[in-house]
């Protein structure tokens, strides 16, 4: 069975579609994935669930009921490039967050996937998202690069640290003229399929804005230095990654703790030198926080490689987000659906705005948390290992054990539950002695 179907309306909405969907899987997120007016991708998984809730029903008369009047299967990757590549002009309006929803956010002083995942909590150990004293701490991002969104504080004195900051881009294969030449220094030129990414995830990371439009924005980090490479416009990286290795080692030689990695080798081979850069960074102590990857169902790379942390995606509503890759190899998972997040179009039009959907932001969420936990625990960290790849393990451990699990969890699919920075920071160190290194990539 395919773990994907481009499904075709009956000429009504895709969001009454969704709608009829959801109304017969409750509990279940059972979204649609639009990529014009009446067609969508929809996950197999939904349409397995509705064969077991309503077995005496034909599953092409439940579809006729929900308004499907074509159901085909498509390749995973074919589904991933039609997703990756669909224009915003094409869609249909995406339904908003509630009015009830905002204004619970307002009140509450956060966006929602802050608080699910107790980051103002964890801000407090370090007295408050304004203040935090970072030390010698740094992130790294490897992504489509940064541009200078208000978000990383360009108004007033950035803390993306753009002169460490660098670009390893595949070289352009043919004759074709360059169209938007590179910039360099790790800035997005604002072309490609993905352009803006690296400020959105970014900005998911280390963002601090108290004059944001709607109410103030934070990144899970608030101001932490972070050093962006740009090696890809796209977030699959199967062409890049002789880049992605050249990324990781530059980010190891600059001091960095932690590396952010929303990005995805789709099924394809793994290079040794992708393998090789994942081990380095893993014996020098630098804790790779990898996506788990978008509509396919196995853990894309390097997510799926032992040495890694791989973050998947649950929705508001504690449930798995439908988009969401799963399996064993999932250490816990964050939120991944309607975030409101930094917005770029091309390189200089900057706002906020929901919609961030993806595994992307999970591990955004959860490399910020990362770093706070690398700072709140610096000394103790130091003293209590003596292996720099002990402290991967102990971030692994701690992150695992503490994360909250919800009433109904998908056990060997989406880790041990969903990030609680709160608790993660608030938890004692495990013994060196009790950590186990991970097989070599």
């Amino acid at each position: 069975m395919s773990n994907n179907f481009i499904l075709v309306s009956d000429g009504r909405a895709l969001a009454a579609v969704q709608k009829q969907l959801s109304k017969y899987l409750p509990g279940l997120d059972a979204r649609l994935f639009p990529f014009s007016e009446h067609q969508a991708i929809l996950r197999a998984a939904l349409l397995h669930a509705l064969s077991i809730e309503y077995p005496s029903v034909p599953l092409a008369q439940m579809l006729t009921v929900l308004g499907v009047a074509e159901l085909k299967p498509v390749a995973d990757e074919t589904s991933a490039m039609i997703l990756a590549g669909r224009d915003a002009i094409d869609l249909p309006a995406r339904p908003q967050p509630s009015a009830a929803s905002r204004a619970a956010d307002v009140a509450a002083g956060h966006d929602w996937h802050l608080l699910q995942t107790r980051l103002p909590e964890a801000w407090a150990l370090l007295g408050g998202p304004d203040t935090i004293a970072w030390g010698s701490t740094r992130v790294g991002q490897i992504d489509t690069g940064y541009t200078r969104h208000p978000v990383f504080g360009f108004d007033a004195g950035p803390w993306l640290d753009t002169g460490r900051g660098e670009t390893f881009f595949p070289a352009t294969q043919g004759v074709e003229p360059v169209v938007q030449p590179e910039p360099g220094g790790g800035q997005d030129n604002g072309g490609g399929v993905s352009a803006g990414h690296g400020t959105r995830i970014g900005g998911t990371i280390c963002g601090w804005d108290p004059a944001a439009a709607g109410s103030a924005y934070y990144g899970a980090a608030p101001k932490v230095a972070l050093i962006p490479v740009r090696i890809t416009d796209i977030v699959w990286i199967n062409h890049a990654q002789r880049e992605f290795a050249q990324a990781v080692r530059h980010l190891v030689r600059e001091g960095v703790g932690v590396i952010n990695i929303s990005l995805g080798v789709f099924f394809g081979f793994m290079r040794p030198e992708l393998r090789r850069a994942v081990n380095e960074a893993y014996e020098a102590g630098v804790i790779l926080v990898c996506a788990a990857g978008n509509h396919v169902n196995s853990v894309v790379g390097p997510a799926r490689l032992a040495r890694t942390v791989a973050v998947a995606g649950v929705t508001r509503e504690d449930r798995p987000w439908s988009g969401s890759s799963y399996g064993p190899e999932v250490d816990f998972s964050a939120p991944a659906a309607d975030l409101r997040r930094a917005s770029v179009k091309g390189t200089s039009k900057f706002s906020y705005g929901f919609g961030g959907d993806g595994t992307s932001y999970a591990t955004a969420l959860s490399s910020g948390t990362t770093a706070l936990w690398l700072t709140h625990r610096a000394a103790e960290i130091s003293a209590a290992y003596a292996q720099p790849w002990q402290r991967v393990e102990a971030f692994r451990h701690l992150a695992r054990s503490t994360a909250r699990r919800p009433a109904i969890w998908q056990d060997g699919a989406f880790g041990s539950g969903i990030l609680d920075a709160a608790a993660l920071l608030a938890a004692p160190l495990p013994a060196a002695a009790n950590l186990q290194a991970m097989p070599k990539a």
